[in-house]
């Protein structure tokens, strides 16, 4: 993935005194963003006047930011900052600075409640270049719009059945998938069971060997039988034709209650080259999931429910039939590949310990959606307890609350049984996409 794109022009006016700065505020914060691995793209002038923001803007057209940073050297117009709100349509973050005559912070402060009164969401940053604390948030606005490119951008592919019919809408897809898209900008593409089903046919037993073969090293301990390996090759050769063919981002496959098991040990395979396969069908959380891994750059996240409650310890035990990453568990010797309906399988594993977890959620409908940002940690599973679990993923996620208040809370809020497990801290960058976004942030 290439480095987050983030302009930087600095604003100032004639008539305040300050202007002079502008020159070295500017060097010095693209210095300090570029040591950050962002790759800034420097306004070709100061903007002055309304003209100067004309032809900075017409410049950061071409480049294909994802955010802008606006250095307020000084106090300026309204219709000054206006210009690359209203033509750039990207993340915008105001940087004010630290002098008192220059009335900066007060300027970033009037035309943030203008923003605020026409629901236009922006973020600040207040100090100097040398402030870590400072890089460190525009950095993140530059992400941030990043990963809502990235979104808008991709094609999720729907694979299952969707039948020719309607009550009073369309005809193939629902009202749902319409305001999904309009919503998040994401293009659902929708791919028939049967020609994956095909396409797997296609494939011989020998070049389905051959791949097991190479994916031996990261399969773990196999209990289902050479028939059913030779069908899960095939099948996960198969889902990459589709992923190549239609230029994917992400799968949201169907599972349940046909072709239980098919998709299992492609999903868990794929999840370490990348690719997301959600083996439920669930675009919303196949989307939550690729947003974290852009935040991370890279890795793979577990997706689970609920299944039981340890109000003593304050874990909830989290459980999925299992298609879940290999490399989520201790080693690949603890990952156990059973057979599941016809010729499929399912991936068990204890998840691994994880000092710090960010635990996502998201449902909605109608333009209106709510995604859960929660922090835990992942504590160890005992063999025994991970075969009275029935063989499939574990989770131990340890919460810092009550946990029984945490489900009834989730209850409360609507919220959807999936809860999607990522390791690392990322409930800053993921409030951040909610801002810009238009999603409703649920903390508990």
């Amino acid at each position: 993935m290439r480095k987050p794109r983030i302009g930087i022009v600095g604003v100032t006016c004639q008539y305040e005194s300050g202007g002079q700065r502008a020159e070295t505020l500017l060097h010095d914060a693209i210095k300090s963003l570029e040591e950050q691995n962002i790759e800034v793209i420097p306004a070709d002038k100061v903007v002055w006047d309304l003209a100067d923001a004309v032809d900075v803007c017409k410049q950061f057209q071409k480049e294909d930011l994802d955010a802008v940073a606006i250095v307020v050297v000084t106090w300026v117009m309204d219709s000054m900052k206006y210009i690359f709100v209203n033509k750039l349509n990207v993340p915008v973050v105001f940087w004010a600075v630290p002098y008192t005559e220059t009335f900066s912070i007060g300027c970033v402060q009037h035309f943030g409640s203008i923003l605020k009164a026409h629901n236009l969401e922006y973020e600040y940053v207040y100090g100097l270049a040398d402030n870590p604390q400072v890089v460190e948030k525009v950095k993140m606005v530059a992400k941030t719009g990043q990963i809502i490119k990235s979104v808008k951008n991709m094609n999720l592919a729907l694979l299952g059945p969707r039948q020719t019919w309607r009550v009073a809408g369309p005809q193939d897809m629902t009202n749902e998938e319409w305001e999904f898209s309009k919503k998040f900008g994401t293009t659902i593409v929708h791919i028939e069971m049967e020609e994956l089903v095909a396409l797997s046919e296609e494939i011989s037993d020998e070049t389905a060997k051959e791949t097991l073969k190479q994916l031996a090293g990261r399969t773990g301990k196999v209990l289902a039988d050479e028939e059913t390996m030779i069908h899960m090759a095939k099948t996960y050769l198969a889902t990459k034709k589709l992923i190549e063919k239609y230029s994917l981002n992400a799968i949201a496959a169907e599972c349940y209650p046909m072709y239980s098991g098919l998709m299992n040990l492609t999903s868990s395979w794929l999840a370490d080259e990348g690719v997301i396969v959600d083996t439920e069908g669930d675009i919303g959380h196949t989307l939550v999931m690729y947003m974290l891994n852009l935040a991370a750059n890279g890795g793979a996240c577990a997706l689970g429910e609920v299944g039981s409650i340890d109000t003593d310890n304050n874990i909830l035990s989290i459980a999925h039939e299992g298609s879940t990453a290999h490399s989520l568990a201790e080693s690949v010797d603890k990952v156990q590949i059973s057979p599941s309906g016809d010729k499929g399988s399912f991936v068990g594993l204890p998840l691994k310990p994880m000092e710090a977890v960010t635990v996502s959620s998201i449902v909605g409908s109608r333009m209106q959606y709510k995604l859960l940002i929660e922090q835990g940690s992942v504590v160890s599973a005992t063999h025994q307890e991970w075969v009275d679990g029935g063989e499939k993923l574990l989770v131990k996620l340890h919460l810092d609350k009550d946990v029984f208040k945490f489900i009834e809370q989730l209850m409360a809020e609507g919220m959807d049984h999936h809860l999607v497990i990522k390791e690392g801290n990322y409930q800053e960058i993921l409030s951040m996409l909610c801002k810009f976004m238009g999603i409703q942030k649920i903390t508990l």
